[in-house]
């Protein structure tokens, strides 16, 4: 299922931004954390040119501060239909690069911007590509996946030939419409530190970012 120009609301609107929640995070009391955990996880699987998978990884999330305030608003306000997360980004920035202003912030202050990346990553690329939603397969997980291209595609690729993604960025599109970059596009929910992975002009990265919600009883 697509969530794409949908208003989402009440529940569906909590539930999609609960996929955002950082992993092993429990929203119960300590006497009854085993009762039911919230488990965020993304998963990079890149694929090489003949359709082989060349490595994969599974790399837990961190919610921002951005994103802990659209939570809170979603639960206890009003959110609208631009600010449900519905992009995943990639980018090259190195973390030692990352900074807010002149001062080396907590990774929770981080913002979109931080993420952005360099010019010869995508130099007329788009980098964030509205992803496909399905909360139907399993009521209890939500996945977001997204395919990113290389350089060679046919069809938009998304990254510079030979460049390096080093972090998974999930925003959403409170400021503008495009998929250049979260930057541009909104506010930073999610960003996920990966191992750096090199993709040549030939290859392409499928990404999936998953909630799950089973208790362990279930």
């Amino acid at each position: 299922m697509r969530v794409s120009g949908i208003a989402l609301t009440g529940f569906a609107a909590i539930f999609a931004l609960l996929a955002l929640t950082p992993a092993s995070a429990s929203f119960l009391p300590a006497d009854k954390a085993d009762s039911h955990m919230f488990y965020g996880m993304a998963e990079l699987v890149h694929m090489g040119g003949d359709g082989e998978i060349v490595s994969s990884q599974i790399i837990h999330n961190r919610v921002l501060n951005t994103g802990e305030d659209i939570l809170i608003r979603s639960v206890f306000g009003n959110i609208s239909a631009s600010e449900v997360p519905r992009l995943i980004c990639i980018s090259d920035r190195p973390i030692s690069s990352i900074t807010v202003g002149t001062d080396a912030p907590t990774e929770e202050e981080l913002v979109a911007a931080d993420f952005d990346p360099s010019t010869d990553f995508a130099p007329t690329f788009d980098t964030c590509i509205e992803a496909d939603i399905d909360t139907t397969t399993d009521t209890s997980i939500a996945t977001m996946t997204a395919t990113f291209l290389g350089a060679n595609a046919t069809t938009a690729p998304h990254i510079g030939p030979d460049e390096t993604i080093t972090h998974l960025v999930i925003c959403n599109q409170n400021v503008s419409t495009t998929l250049t970059n979260c930057g541009a596009a909104g506010n930073v929910f999610v960003a996920v530190n990966v191992d750096d992975i090199t993709i040549p002009a030939t290859d392409w990265v499928v990404v999936t970012y998953s909630f799950n919600l089973t208790s362990p009883n279930s």
